[in-house]
């Protein structure tokens, strides 16, 4: 590809293939190859038609989506790890050799200081409180509240791991910021969304969640009947100011001004409304209500959920590969149609674009599975089979719905025909399948 609207085609599947959980270690092995082999990521227009330009490729790696990758180059090398081709390809690109890449503890060096801040400021760029929650998870055990500050516990490799109480103090913090951290990370690991604590050593690096996920086992509404000790908790979980809050808290009339009067104030409102609603079904309730009273609400959203909906279905069409048509069977994605969903991926993975791209997007998808099925004599003759079943279940349990009592009491002329209608076009159709059958048994 030679022109960067070519290139982002690649290039946003390619990021998209990384941020895949599912299918990113089958599909974006192939694509970094292309990717390199095309050089693709020198320039590119992102979806929000901004024209990028890397004059190396471990800023493409690092950049931020969808200027790039949003990843480190270790983690790069972790998905091509057996491709020894690609790898190649990787160590040119970067110009080093290709034993520097399978040596994950040479990559600092190679890459230089710079780099490494780069790198390190972009893991929580990317990971957010996680980053600081694997901090925690892998280095402390608490003790009890008698134990020394200097006291450690052994894991079972001889790793050792240390008290919330000295970690606070190596840190400069308090014991409760640690183990609000601590305890957030529990909560993730019982959800089966991090690693158990058993399973990390100090030093252990993993991939982390998505950032936004941190505040559903961070940040949690704690039922309080003072309203000063509940702010004084609140401030202090996410470092900012409890005077200010406390004032903000006690003029509700400026602050509902504010919120009127400026975007970002409300931008900020309506981020802690959903923090709040998640553990407050009182206002969960109320919320649901003001939304069911509002006519112009209420359409927005329906149209977000709409085009949340139009979303999840390329999204699984591009990474699971597995579709349901029209009819309603559920098939299989020939490879070369999952790429092309592919290309669709980075539109409905950007929280900006509106819904009349999504739909696009969703359009798009819409005919390359309606071409999948084209070109596939037994999925088409399944789809035929199934649209047909579904119109006659639909007329069945229509018929059957009738009460007949009901029907003899209030039938006239034009219903007696429209029955009549219907039986002789069913009968219609029945004699028409026992001529095939009779037909098909005769020649065998």
């Amino acid at each position: 590809m030679n022109t960067s609207d070519g290139n982002a085609v690649l290039v946003n599947a390619l990021s998209s293939s990384v941020r895949s959980t599912l299918n990113g270690m089958e599909t974006a092995p192939a694509l970094i190859r292309r990717v390199l082999e095309e050089e693709s990521w020198r320039s590119f227009t992102t979806p929000r038609g901004e024209h990028v330009e890397h004059e190396s490729f471990d800023s493409f790696v690092t950049a931020a989506p969808t200027r790039g990758l949003g990843k480190t180059i270790e983690e790069i090398v972790r998905i091509i790890s057996g491709e020894d081709d690609v790898l190649r390809l990787l160590a040119e690109a970067l110009d080093v050799q290709v034993d520097d890449l399978r040596s994950p503890e040479t990559i600092p060096d190679t890459l230089g200081a710079v780099a490494q801040d780069a790198k390190q400021f972009g893991a929580y760029a990317r990971a957010g409180g996680w980053l600081f929650g694997l901090m925690v998870a892998r280095s402390v055990k608490p003790g009890n509240a008698r134990a020394s500050t200097g006291e450690t516990h052994t894991q079972q490799d001889g790793t050792p791991k240390v008290t919330a109480t000295k970690f606070a103090m190596m840190a400069g913090t308090g014991v409760p910021r640690v183990m609000r951290f601590y305890k957030a990370w529990e909560r993730a690991a019982e959800a089966g969304v991090v690693p158990k604590f058993d399973s990390l050593t100090p030093g252990t690096m993993i991939d982390l969640p998505d950032p936004e996920l941190w505040a559903e086992y961070f940040i949690t509404y704690e039922r309080n009947g003072d309203r000063r000790e509940s702010i004084a908790q609140q401030a202090e979980m996410s470092g900012s100011s409890y005077a200010e809050a406390l004032k903000v808290a006690e003029r509700p009339g400026a602050l509902r001004t504010a919120i009127l009067g400026d975007a970002k104030t409300a931008e900020a409102a309506r981020v802690a409304l959903v923090d709040r609603m998640q553990d407050d079904p009182e206002l969960q309730l109320n919320m649901a209500k003001t939304l069911a009273r509002e006519p112009e609400l209420k359409k927005a959203l329906a149209s977000e959920a709409r085009r949340a909906e139009r979303a999840g279905y390329v999204r699984q069409a591009a990474e699971q590969g597995k579709v349901k048509t029209p009819a309603g069977q559920v098939i299989e994605l020939p490879e070369l149609a999952r790429e092309k969903a592919s290309g669709h991926l980075a539109v409905v993975s950007d929280p900006g674009a509106d819904p009349e791209a999504v739909e696009n997007a969703y359009q798009a998808v819409q005919a390359i599975i309606a071409e999948a099925v084209d070109a596939d004599p037994d999925i088409q003759t399944r789809e035929q089979r199934s649209k047909f079943q579904k119109a006659l279940s639909s007329t069945v349990k229509s018929i059957e719905s009738i009460d007949l009592d009901d029907l003899i009491a209030v039938a006239d002329d034009d219903l007696r025909e429209s029955i009549s209608a219907a039986q002789k076009r069913i009968n219609e159709l029945a004699e028409v399948l026992a001529r095939s059958q009779s037909n098909r048994l005769r020649a065998v």
